[in-house]
């Protein structure tokens, strides 16, 4: 007589009830055991909510093909509002893009503008599961210890062809 009829007609089925439990217990994703946020874009060609405005111009001086004028500082600083820039680029998936610095030339939003045939799947951006979705609009809040940012990906077909960044922080980044 086997081991398992001794211990009673359950005892294979239990045996493998907590087996499956243990299974299940221990595999839970990377970024729950390990406590980590689940992946979400979290920047636009290597720039991100608070980077530095110096930072920001480092990387996309090289690949503009032009740079939109920025209204006169002083009328800039009179108003207190910060710095808006724009880029049209060469060489990168992304047509174009145009980014607001606060008055510490810290980075507050920034958008990317795919060339068309580029866009990019809204799961290759964020986990679709954390996400407010639909097939033309994606859209994750991400906290972070600065405060956190929203991602707003707009499109056709789950297929983002304009990419958001958004500081969510309630006081301005400095």
């Amino acid at each position: 007589m086997s081991l398992l009829r001794r211990a009673g007609p359950f005892a294979g089925p239990v045996r493998l009830f907590y087996v499956l439990l243990l299974l299940l217990l221990t595999s839970r994703s990377g970024a729950e055991a390990e406590g980590k946020r689940p992946r979400v874009l979290d920047s636009i060609l290597g720039i991100r909510i608070g980077s530095p405005l110096a930072d920001a111009r480092a990387r996309l001086d090289p690949v503009a093909v032009r740079q939109a004028q920025e209204p006169d500082s002083e009328e800039n600083e009179g108003r207190g509002e910060g710095r808006k820039k724009a880029w049209t680029l060469k060489s990168t998936e992304y047509q174009s893009v145009a980014l607001k610095a606060n008055d510490a030339d810290r980075v507050v939003w920034i958008t990317g503008f795919l060339r068309p045939g580029k866009e990019i799947q809204f799961s290759r951006l964020g986990d679709l599961a954390i996400a407010r979705a639909t097939d033309s609009i994606a859209i994750w809040n991400v906290r972070t210890p600065e405060g956190g940012y929203r991602l707003v990906a707009r499109g056709q077909r789950r297929r983002a062809r304009v990419i958001s960044l958004l500081s969510l922080a309630v006081n301005p980044i400095e």
